[in-house]
């Protein structure tokens, strides 16, 4: 029964960010606190975002959801990075792994491990774990980090289902959003009518069904970031013997291929640019990698549009974006969902139920950071110098400044932790990607380590390092028996 002092929060959006907002919200907020969720059950969401990062294993920590639960019901496997595969169009690969150590001294250790052509990734998880498809033992405790692929669309009817006593859900749309002044007094429903509420979260995707009508404007990334097209193709497999833990990204001649290892399928889709090549041509080159690759046909005929971009304020009078409508960064590292679980946890640590300036001002600063870093190592991530193509030659020339900087600084010296200012992608991710698209002068590297009397501290954390990967792969495991052990 609601009281005179109950709290009402509407979530507009079904989709996986609605219904992390719901849960979190669920977790974070329990007595005298109503939580409703608004979806057109016939347009549940897009289902991308397939791929996550660490940060999901918070949300399951804090809304007591187990890895398991994920593996038995929404087709999840384990992930522990991203293997780069044909970005400087030599048909070779380089892993970027999870679980950066953020130290300086690592720093040293990794420069060492360049000059002496030993780089492996800053992580106890080598390349051998890529190569073997195994991942650590999850009996054995361990400082490693990892993620989860999962089925997206699975997952929010899974979390729906877990929550579904402690919110509310209207099966509806949303027609008409009424303000007074600044702030959403009520959304009008096709069907149900008006729905009140004290604070609103837009979860709605692309269309920002809520923050549109606000007072707001849009950071456009899209020069930067031109990639704004996707085919989803799903390709039904059984992966015999083996699933890779790691998700794929390979580089064609006008964008890149993602490719997530589920239990049923694996999740591929091609992302490309309007710019340099039609919907058509698109579809006929993935088709080709397709039926070449997977000796599947490409049998999507959708186009998912996207423009790279955020809102300046996540947060506007009591309405909160979170999700796709949000923003968006190409799905490249995996950065829509941890942002989604990032913009909750921030939230729901900051908020106490009054609506505040100064809160407002810190938690939209905090966003804003966040953003900006993800489109700083996003943009580097292209700095492959390639001009075999017209994206290609277009991302070669039109570096912005500060990726121009950081540039400088991989090729004249190694990268510590004053060079980046992170707050989701540090100095060693970096790091990771200037070595595989071989940035680094080896020999001003090492004239450098030797000038500072750093050579042998290097070489003594390289040895550290090289000690703990061979006792970290003792306790590792075959990735698809541990998978099938579980859903068994």
């Amino acid at each position: 029964m609601q009281t005179n002092n109950t709290f009402k929060f509407v979530i507009v959006g079904g989709g996986t960010a609605g219904l992390i907002a719901a849960s979190y919200l669920a977790t974070a907020f329990k007595e005298n606190t109503e939580i409703v969720l608004i979806y057109d059950h016939n347009n549940p969401g897009i289902g991308v975002g397939e791929s996550l990062t660490p940060i999901f294993k918070q949300f399951l920590n804090d809304t007591k959801i187990t890895q398991a639960e994920l593996i038995k019901n929404v087709s999840a496997t384990v992930k522990i990075g991203l293997k780069f595969k044909n970005w400087l169009n030599d048909g070779k690969s380089f892993c970027h792994g999870f679980n950066q150590f953020n130290s300086e001294r690592w720093g040293i250790r990794a420069a060492y491990d360049i000059v002496n052509n030993n780089y492996d990734g800053d992580c106890l998880y080598s390349s051998e774990y890529f190569e073997k498809g195994i991942i650590p033992s999850p009996t054995i405790k361990s400082i490693h980090g990892n993620a989860l692929h999962i089925d997206a669309t699975l997952l929010s009817r899974f979390i729906e289902n877990k929550f579904k006593d402690k919110i509310t859900i209207i099966d509806d749309v949303v027609v008409d959003v009424v303000k007074s002044k600044n702030n959403i007094k009520e959304v009008i429903l096709k069907n149900r009518g008006i729905v009140k509420g004290d604070f609103f979260i837009d979860a709605s995707g692309f269309q920002c069904v809520l923050m549109k009508h606000m007072n707001n404007s849009w950071v456009d990334k899209s020069k930067q970031l031109p990639i704004n097209r996707f085919i989803p193709n799903p390709v039904p497999t059984t992966h015999n013997d083996n699933i890779p833990p790691y998700t794929i990204s390979e580089a064609t001649d006008s964008g890149w291929i993602l490719q997530v290892p589920l239990q049923h399928r694996w999740g591929t889709g091609y992302l490309y640019c309007s710019d340099f090549t039609t919907d058509e041509q698109a579809h006929d080159k993935f088709s080709i990698w397709s039926k070449e690759n997977y000796n599947f046909k490409v049998t999507s005929h959708s186009v998912l549009k996207f423009k790279s971009g955020y809102w300046k304020d996540q947060w506007v009078g009591n309405c909160l974006v979170t999700g796709l409508a949000s923003g968006f960064a190409e799905p490249l590292e995996a950065t829509n969902i941890h942002h989604t679980i990032t913009q909750l946890i921030k939230f729901c640590n900051i908020f106490n139920y009054t609506i505040l300036e100064q809160d407002r001002v810190i938690y939209n600063n905090a966003q804003r950071e966040l953003y900006e870093n993800i489109y700083t190592y996003l943009g580097f991530c292209y700095t492959t110098g390639r001009t075999d193509s017209e994206f290609w030659k277009y991302m070669t020339n039109n570096i912005p400044g500060n990726i121009k900087q950081l540039l400088e600084k991989a090729e004249n010296d190694y990268l510590n932790a004053d060079c980046v200012d992170g707050v989701m992608f540090m100095y060693e991710n970096f790091t990771c990607v200037a070595s595989g698209l071989k940035k680094f002068n080896t020999n001003k590297i090492k004239d450098i380590l030797i000038r500072k009397g750093l050579y042998n501290i290097g070489k003594n954390l390289s040895y550290k390092l090289r000690q703990d990967r061979l006792e970290q792969i003792k306790h590792s495991i075959n990735h698809k028996s541990y998978i099938d052990s579980i859903v068994k």
